[in-house]
């Protein structure tokens, strides 16, 4: 796959989830800045759907914000 389309797909990850993304990389190599990138947001993204088993509410962030 061309390094071009990962530009490609966060932004249209960005729109059809319509949330925001902030991506920042410093490096020679292309692939390895990717591969990071890719780890990040995916442990990033585990995160934020991660369920607490006690709490069976909805998440929000109503009065947090």
């Amino acid at each position: 796959m061309p390094t071009e389309m990962f530009m490609h797909f966060f932004k249209s990850f960005s729109d059809a989830a319509l949330c925001n993304l902030n991506v920042k990389v410093e490096g020679d190599n292309e692939h390895h800045k990717i591969e990071a990138i890719f780890k990040a947001f995916a442990k990033a993204i585990k995160m934020a759907v991660k369920r607490d088993l006690k709490d069976q509410s909805l998440p929000s962030t109503k009065g947090v914000l």
